[in-house]
């Protein structure tokens, strides 16, 4: 099925055992030169300018970095490099980030050996990889319905946040409470629907660039 030779590929994953398995499935195959693991994005950048890998599989939580922020990493260091999201993430509005941040595959870690050799052929051949399914529930996105359902300050701690900034330097950027900054944060999630942490950085991911004020 795969037309390229001698590959190698980065995994960064700080699930030990489903490193082990992804090296288990792919191990003996002949198209791998090398396949190295790491579990955080500072050691998966060492080993990326030490391996200059044509393909990298990312997992979208690590402990030093998010899906997004690994892939503008990544993507700005080692342009030519095909970067594959491999999470337990299902959310839309998370794999369209992943997409636009230069992930050419997203894939969920459930999938079948075959499926993932086939993203694997794809990713090499610059075809994108990402689930119909998924696809499906991407809505357009209208940014004038987010400014009427967020307050304002809910929209000046999301683009702190945004930013960078932790709940206590927010607090202290604006002279609130770091309770009281959560509780913002809580209620933005609430608002739009969010059920966890990784779709309130997709959705601040998307509102980032709006009018603030």
């Amino acid at each position: 099925m795969l037309n390229f030779t001698e590959i190698k590929v980065l995994h960064l994953d700080d699930h030990l055992l489903f490193a082990q398995g992804i090296h288990s499935l792919l191990g003996n195959e002949t198209f791998i030169r090398e396949l190295v693991h790491t579990q955080s994005l500072s050691e998966g950048m060492q080993l990326a300018e030490k391996l200059q890998p044509e393909l990298i599989l990312l997992d979208y939580f690590l402990p030093d970095s998010n899906g997004i922020e690994s892939l503008r990493i990544l993507k700005k260091n080692y342009p030519l490099t095909k970067v594959i999201v491999l999470t337990m993430e299902s959310n839309p509005e998370v794999m369209e980030n992943c997409k636009k941040a230069g992930a050419v595959g997203f894939l969920e870690k459930t999938i079948s050996k075959k499926t993932l050799l086939e993203a694997l052929n794809n990713a090499l051949q610059n075809i994108p990889s990402f689930p119909a399914s998924l696809l499906s529930q991407t809505k357009p996105f209208n940014p004038q319905s987010l400014l009427k359902i967020l307050s304002k300050r809910e929209k000046q701690i999301a683009n702190l946040v945004s930013e960078g900034f932790t709940s206590a330097e927010i607090a202290e950027k604006l002279f609130l409470s770091e309770l009281t900054v959560n509780t913002h944060r809580r209620n933005i999630m609430q608002k739009l629907e969010l059920k966890n942490s990784a779709q309130l950085v997709a959705f601040i991911e998307k509102i980032k660039f709006l009018d603030f004020n």
